[in-house]
């Protein structure tokens, strides 16, 4: 596909933006992006006046090529810039993993730090030297255009490069590049080869060669690119824009770090309790020599942290034992490896939750086709309890360990992992996975994108349910990543603190610390609610669960247990929807409220949700709170439909119970009117339940109007309160 030059002429300003949503249409779709001129920020159009820009002798070619003058605004300059995507041929690679000629592709991944990598093209070895005589590399790109510049990121022992060829689309070749190798006395360098103008066919591929003997030590090559304008292609890190730490880490102090190791902090949703992997600590299970328990800290009301306590056993045994997540309610753990009975574990993961003395028994989770060709693993289990993520080597894995997703098909079985995909994973380890609270924003570890140090933390976007559509991995910066491996990176639902651990400005190895994140770091908005789930004759706690769906659609989109030693739980939504909830427990009916959360635009908690279960009994009286009708009417909602289905599936499930559907209304209209309204919205529901296949000979409808308020109807929110539906228990057996 051609790029288009857009000669100087007057448009006015719809034109000008039409053209330019057409051209940024044409390079999204041509694999093209935007470079900036005479900028650090490569992902923008600098704005150049018509003073400036004959001052800007970098920039005189593109006033003359691709000026668009526009009435009333400034002028636009877009410098086009395209990395190689596709290796033509080579003359030797040095494995087919590290090092090989498709880590050439893309754009680079190891400058600006530069250094020996295994993300870098280099030539095969021969008696643990590069392989002797020219070595060549030939690569492709999606749309050829007319060019002006070429960069080579020599990544490691620059200089060995002697000629540069540029290929049309119908075989033209011509040499613009020729020079004698030698040392570049620099560790890394991006060589940048202007042409004296635009040439003169579309490039569609470029040669490099290179004379490795020449110049000492493995001679890389980390990216190909082409401009066409010459304004210099420069390698940097991928940064989260414009985000500055206002405060440096913190230690979180001598309650959880210690002379030992401590790695892997995982904080709850809440960010009220911290379980982290303890080393070699003479406290864990097995001693000294037990490398792996997990600890746990909880904040006291003065917001210190208290000393940590290993959580014990069945959690910890003599094996290895970490969390790999915390479910939103803070009841339940994903837990790494399988939990066999004999006190053994074995390759997988498991889940545990909160009984009345502590932990169940971890239970393994079975996953469809699952196998791991590393002898290391990791996971994190997502908010809504429904993907579950994990960092394995499959045999579609691009390199190492690569980030893949599986699906819960039933209670404790998923289904095969699915790759994420190559915007995220690359030849090296990608792993240590984190989904925020948000269920689109994925942290995660590798060196396979250009970073600080051996591993670094990026964060990256999810676009659709498919799972494979991101936005491209960005650096967190070096604030939090360092020169060494920089892992284990998760917040709280609040999105305030980073928790990580490292040996920077540590006590004794790992230390676990925290740092204050500035908004624009922070992922998208949740809320988090907190309540309790009582018994509603003896007001005593009910182990329960908590089941959340998205209104109307009905979408399942997050579960929680209760503590049964408190009745508490905690769910944590994304903000800006609505939802119901509904508390299940054993020999109760279930519970519902909804809530509207969808103008909220940041971080909130509420507070002292209260659902009361009733025992199922003869005279027990129900609210269904999820009810919808149009106004006036007793035409039910489409919202209604997940709360009515809910009712029918306990009609199934309790064949035996008969009973009478009560309409109520407020007293804003006669009582005639409110009689009658309330008759037909009983009758509407039962008839919703009659198509549903429950015999008649089981419901009664009934509308009391006006005439049962349970408050008065004093203001807005107390008549809307005895506007309900409920059903009676009239018989069980």
């Amino acid at each position: 596909m051609n790029i288009f030059h857009l000669k100087s002429k007057t448009l006015n300003t719809m034109n000008v933006l039409k053209i330019t949503l057409s051209l940024s249409l044409l390079l999204l779709a041509t694999g093209l992006f935007s470079q900036v001129v005479n900028s650090n920020d490569s992902n923008k159009v600098e704005i150049i006046d018509q003073n400036a820009k004959n001052a800007l002798d970098s920039n005189k070619i593109l006033w003359e090529q691709a000026l668009i003058k526009a009435e009333n605004i400034e002028d636009s300059i877009i410098c086009n810039v395209q990395w190689a995507y596709k290796v033509v041929k080579f003359s030797s690679e040095f494995s087919k993993t590290d090092k090989s000629a498709n880590q050439v592709l893309g754009k680079p991944n190891v400058l600006p730090k530069g250094g020996d990598a295994p993300t870098a093209w280099a030539v095969k070895a021969k008696g643990g030297k590069e392989a002797s005589g020219e070595a060549f590399i030939r690569v492709e790109y999606v749309a050829p255009m007319r060019i002006q510049q070429i960069a080579i990121a020599e990544s490691f022992n620059p200089g060995a490069i002697t000629k540069v060829l540029i290929y049309s689309t119908d075989e033209q070749e011509v040499q613009v590049y020729n020079k004698s190798a030698s040392t570049a006395n620099v560790k890394s360098r991006m060589l940048n080869i202007f042409l004296p103008g635009p040439s003169d066919f579309y490039v569609k591929e470029i040669a490099v060669y290179m004379n490795p003997e020449a110049v000492t030590g493995w001679n890389m090559i980390d990216a190909i690119g082409i401009s066409d304008c010459k304004d210099s292609i420069k390698a940097e890190i991928d940064l989260i824009p414009d985000v500055v730490f206002n405060t440096k880490p913190e230690n979180m102090g001598t309650g959880i770090n210690t002379i030992y190791d401590e790695i892997a902090p995982m904080i709850s949703p809440d960010g009220k309790i911290l379980f982290f992997d303890r080393k070699n600590h003479p406290e864990n299970v097995g001693g000294f020599k037990d490398i792996d328990d997990i600890w746990v800290s909880e904040i006291d009301n003065n917001g210190k942290w208290k000393i940590a306590k290993n959580i014990g056993k069945p959690l910890n045994n003599k094996s290895d034992n970490f969390v790999q997540s915390i479910t939103p309610d803070g009841n339940s753990l994903l837990l790494g490896n399988a939990y066999n009975k004999d006190g053994t574990i074995s390759e997988g993961v498991s889940f545990t939750y909160k009984i009345l003395n502590g932990w169940a028994f971890p239970e393994k989770q079975l996953i469809v086709g699952f196998f791991n060709l590393n002898k290391h693993a990791n996971y994190f289990l997502s908010n809504d309890g429904k993907a579950l993520l994990m960092a394995i080597e499959q045999k579609d894995s691009y390199g190492k360990l690569d980030l893949y997703v599986s699906f819960m098909k039933g209670k404790n079985r998923w289904s095969k992992p699915k790759n994420l995909g190559p915007t995220i994973n690359t030849t090296q380890n990608d792993y240590s996975p984190f989904l925020a609270a948000d269920g689109v924003s994925l942290y995660f570890s590798t060196s396979g994108h250009a970073g600080y140090g051996m591993e670094d933390i990026f964060v990256v976007q999810r676009l659709d349910d498919t799972w494979q559509k991101w936005t491209e991995p960005q650096n967190i910066g070096n604030t939090i990543n360092s020169p060494e491996s920089d892992t284990k990176y998760n917040i709280p639902a609040s999105g305030e603190f980073a928790y990580f651990s490292t040996t920077n400005n540590s006590i004794g190895k790992n230390d676990i610390f925290r740092i204050a994140l500035p908004q624009k770091a922070k992922p998208k908005p949740v809320v988090l609610i907190s309540g309790k789930v009582l018994n509603e004759k003896t007001k005593e706690p009910v182990d329960a669960r908590i089941i959340v769906e998205e209104l109307p659609s009905g979408k399942e989109v997050a579960v929680a247990r209760t503590d049964p030693n408190t009745g508490d739980f905690k769910i944590v939504l994304p903000a800006g929807k609505k939802y119901g909830f509904r508390a299940i427990g054993l020999g109760f009916f279930e519970a519902n409220k909804n809530i509207d959360l969808s103008d909220i635009d940041e971080y909130k908690e509420i507070d002292d949700e209260l659902l009361l279960l009733a025992p199922i009994e003869v005279g027990q009286i129900v609210r269904l709170n999820n009810i919808f009708f149009e106004y006036g009417k007793a035409t039910l909602k489409p919202e209604s439909f997940p709360e009515l289905d809910r009712t029918i599936k306990f009609l199934e499930n309790n064949p035996k119970i008969e009973i009478e559907i009560a309409g109520h209304t407020d007293d804003t209209s006669s009582d005639s009117f409110n009689l009658k309204l309330s008759q037909a919205r009983a009758e509407s529901i039962a008839n919703y339940f009659i198509i549903n296949d429950i015999i008649s000979s089981r419901l009664s409808a009934k509308g009391y109007g006006e005439s049962r308020p349970i408050v008065p109807n004093t203001d807005e929110e107390s008549r809307q309160m005895n506007r309900r539906v409920e059903f009676k228990v009239l018989k069980t057996q």
